[in-house]
């Protein structure tokens, strides 16, 4: 079983290379790039829309009343002079709709063996809430106060003192929050672990529900919290330094029980190769 699951990874690992490489046009020999900045101002902006295929977002809330963004823009071709001409062209405008303020790149026409990557790195109002999405790129999210949900299917999504309700999801890559301030999360990965330290100040009733096929599972929650708790793992081990009244059966790679009295939180950890550890 466990040689099985190794070739599948192996295997799944060689195709997002390759994938990657050919999205990326790797093959190209010539590179160049180039940085560009923009602002806008926030007045009656809610929430900030970034979307990427190839790159990495990189956003923290600071003192401050508009967005601005830092864009490096990295274009691949077979010629030199055609990758500069390419990174050139790619422009970066902030357009609002509504209380929205959308994170948009205009590129050119690609030509065969080219690829235009982007990655993002932007400074936003504290109170102002993030949907974050790319292909190829990591996720990193720090010091703002409102909704975010961020996805990416190759990458890692980092995040730390942020507040609201949280939706992470990745593909290949782990999940590793600090220091969140929640009472709805949830976090997904398919090959990569996921770790959860919330932070003191989150409700009793907090409601999280964490999965991961491929990956390990560590909830940090606060002393406060009060609910039901729902554990399984296919294979791995579970770990506790919470008193928790088991409900039903005890079984190895199955718990659930409750933590505190007649609390409405909630916990849901799931893994299927992994092990899950509560503290």
């Amino acid at each position: 079983m466990k040689r099985r699951l190794m070739s599948f990874l192996l295997v799944s690992v060689i195709a997002s290379i390759l994938i990657y490489c050919c999205g990326m046009g790797r093959l190209a020999k010539e590179r160049y790039e180039r940085i560009e900045q923009v602002s806008a101002p926030m007045a009656g902006i809610e929430q900030l829309a970034v979307n990427t295929s190839y790159g990495d977002i990189k956003i923290k809330g600071a003192d401050t009343n508009d967005c601005n963004v830092s864009a490096k823009i990295t274009a691949q071709s077979p010629k030199s002079d055609e990758a500069k001409s390419l990174a050139e062209q790619t422009k970066i405008t902030l357009e609002p709709q509504g209380k929205i303020l959308f994170v948009k790149a205009q590129k050119p026409a690609m030509p065969k063996n080219s690829s235009i990557g982007i990655s993002y790195t932007i400074t936003v109002p504290k109170n102002i809430g993030l949907e974050c999405k790319c292909s190829y790129g990591n996720i990193k999210l720090s010091n703002t106060i409102g909704n975010i949900t961020a996805n990416t299917s190759y990458g890692d999504i980092i995040v730390e003192t942020v507040s609201g309700k949280l939706q992470f999801n990745t593909s290949y890559g782990k999940v590793d929050c600090k220091q969140i301030t929640t009472s709805d999360f949830s976090a997904n990965s398919s090959f990569g672990d996921v770790f959860a330290r919330f932070s003191p100040d989150c409700p009793p009733d907090l409601k999280a529900k964490i999965t991961t096929s491929y990956g390990d599972i560590y909830a940090d929650v606060a002393l406060n919290f009060a609910g039901d708790v729902f554990i399984d793992t296919g294979f791995g081990k579970i770990k506790t330094d919470l008193a928790i009244v088991v409900k039903g059966e005890l079984s190895k790679f199955h718990l659930a029980g409750t933590i505190g009295r007649n609390g409405k939180g909630l916990l849901e950890l799931k893994t299927s190769f992994g092990s899950v550890k509560i503290e």
